[in-house]
């Protein structure tokens, strides 16, 4: 089939671009030799420039040698942004250990889970996190734990006979005697990160990620932007590190680029006018963010908005997708479009972004990025490719997919067919090559024959003035085969009965998308990037 989109590579992006074969971490190195004095990160009010951060991430690399963590080994990240992360992240990977990023929030059985499954040797995680890991630590192979204490609560974790004793991550980098460069011998080809995610389905499980695959993915996102005149600028880095979003957009861009990364521990529940502050005093060129947040920021008085927005060269937005009325009110503050980026944890980051600094058709995710190719393949058999406006599964190949999924050989041949990823993600493309997600597969409703996508309706209820937040599930039902359930969150200090909301759904949608109940909750759950958790709306116990 043509791909329309190659038309607009001449005009605004590079259709290829060059890999050099390196290891993450030259990134660093690289930034270090161009620009030793300027400021690898703030945290706290405090600098810290790309030299010192070198120095520690060498001398935290010596005492994981010390302490018998060695290349191949795995070492579980539940962390924050902070030094921590960035210090621990590329200590591990100049000696070629593999991080395995998880979730703060992940706790019980599912902590248990991803750290079996990934044969994790090592965890850092901070002292706030200490309790859920020791809660499981005595059922897996953890031999060691590094903690980065906040608050001192290590010492009242009781530590079970045979238990590794948490190590105080401070105390460990001020033991090292040398910051020498560790040597070891790292290949573009050897795995750096396993990238975990729940994905639809609820059950843990990890993608494989290669530094080369990393690399790519981020001078991919570079190349996109074409930005070489910032310098030392700042970037937002609000976005978890943990998530693909924020360790390529915030962390891995930044470091290539020798930026300040102003690290946020934050983003859930972070007081925006801080925030704002923030912006006001670092004047960041990027503020990569999720819809949520940026629907927080727009929220401040337009006046303001105009001055702290005002050097935001770069603002991208990711884990969902944008409202309409967020993008509009900030092109007309700042004259600007926030582009807006399709990825997932199985590509490393971005497969797609709308074209930069010009855009694309509003509720777009643009184009597919440098060396990316993208199909629509009907839903039913995936061997059969969609016409021009058809909505069938994205399916994508490129340097930056995932080798596959780790430990599991039977899920990696389900989505990994040829080279092809399959995303598990409905979309479409039009006549002019942009492409729009419809739905999540899993996601699909078939009620009373008709395929209902859920984000269709939640498009509707989230114009509603009352409505802050909506999700949309199917149920079984036995006349219908399934049963549409709108759940709502209101704003705050609002008032709607559900009979109102149901008008408002009769007037603006077709009778086979009406929801057959509307549930009023306080929060729809989503995950750290934004992402809409529907499988844990599925478990209520209201709900079927």
């Amino acid at each position: 089939m043509k791909k329309p989109w190659l038309d607009h590579y001449a005009k605004h992006v590079p259709h290829t671009i060059a890999y050099p074969e390196i290891p993450i971490h030259r990134f660093l190195t690289d930034s270090v030799a161009k620009h030793p004095d300027d400021i690898a990160f703030t945290f706290n009010d405090t600098d810290t420039s790309y030299r010192d951060l070198n120095s520690k991430v060498n001398k935290f690399a010596l005492i994981l040698q010390k302490a018998g963590v060695t290349k191949g080994d795995r070492m579980a990240f539940i962390l924050v942004n902070s030094p921590t992360y960035v210090i621990a992240f590329f200590a591990a990977l100049k000696l070629g250990i593999i991080v395995a990023n998880l979730s703060v929030g992940i706790q019980g059985d599912e902590l248990t889970r991803c750290l079996n499954n990934s044969g994790a040797k090592a965890v850092v995680t901070l002292d706030i996190f200490a309790q859920n890991l020791y809660s499981v630590v005595k059922n897996t192979g953890v031999k060691t734990v590094i903690l980065h204490s906040v608050f001192g609560l290590e010492k009242k974790i009781p530590v079970e006979e045979g238990m590794p004793k948490p190590q105080i991550f401070l105390e460990m980098l001020a033991s090292a005697e040398t910051a020498a460069e560790p040597v070891v011998e790292i290949s573009p080809a050897d795995i750096a990160v396993l990238q975990y995610t729940s994905g639809s389905t609820g059950a843990p499980k990890a993608a494989t990620l290669t530094h080369a695959n990393i690399v790519a993915s981020v001078l991919q996102s570079d190349a996109w932007m074409g930005i070489e005149d910032a310098g030392n600028a700042a970037v937002m880095c609000v976005i978890p590190f943990f998530h693909v979003f924020g360790m390529s957009a915030c962390l891995l861009i930044s470091v290539l680029k020798g930026y300040r990364m102003i690290l946020l521990p934050r983003m859930d529940f972070m007081d925006i006018l801080s925030l704002v502050k923030m912006l006001e005093t670092y004047r960041p060129i990027s503020f990569p963010a999720v819809p949520s947040l940026w629907s927080a920021v727009m929220s401040i008085p337009p006046e303001v908005a105009k001055t702290q927005f005002s050097s935001i060269r770069v603002a991208s937005s990711g884990g969902a997708p944008l409202p309409k009325s967020v993008h509009d009110r900030f092109e007309e503050l700042t004259g600007r479009k926030i582009m807006e980026a399709y990825g997932l944890s199985e590509a490393s980051s971005a497969t797609h972004i709308t074209p930069y600094p010009h855009g694309a058709p509003r509720g777009s995710i643009g184009l597919p990025l440098p060396d990316t190719d993208v199909k629509i393949m009907d839903v039913k058999t995936g061997q059969k490719e969609c016409n021009v406006g058809e909505v069938g599964e994205l399916v994508v190949k490129g340097p930056q997919i995932m080798q596959g999924y780790w430990n599991n050989d039977e899920l990696t041949a389900a989505v990994l067919r040829g080279g092809w990823l399959y995303t598990g993600d409905m979309a479409r493309m039009d006549k002019e090559g942009y492409f729009t997600l419809v739905d999540r597969k899993d996601d699909l409703i078939i009620s009373n024959g008709f395929n209902v996508y859920p984000g269709q309706i939640e498009e509707v209820l989230k114009r509603h003035p009352k409505i802050k937040d909506a999700a949309v599930i199917g149920i079984p039902d036995r006349v219908k085969g399934q049963a549409i359930i709108a759940v709502i969150a209101l704003k705050e200090g609002i008032q709607a009965d559900k009979k109102e909301l149901l008008e408002y759904c009769k007037e603006n949608l077709p009778d086979y998308r009406l929801p057959k109940a509307i549930l009023l909750r306080n929060e729809i759950p989503r995950d750290p990037a934004g992402k809409l958790l529907r499988r844990i709306l599925k478990q209520d116990p209201q709900v079927a």
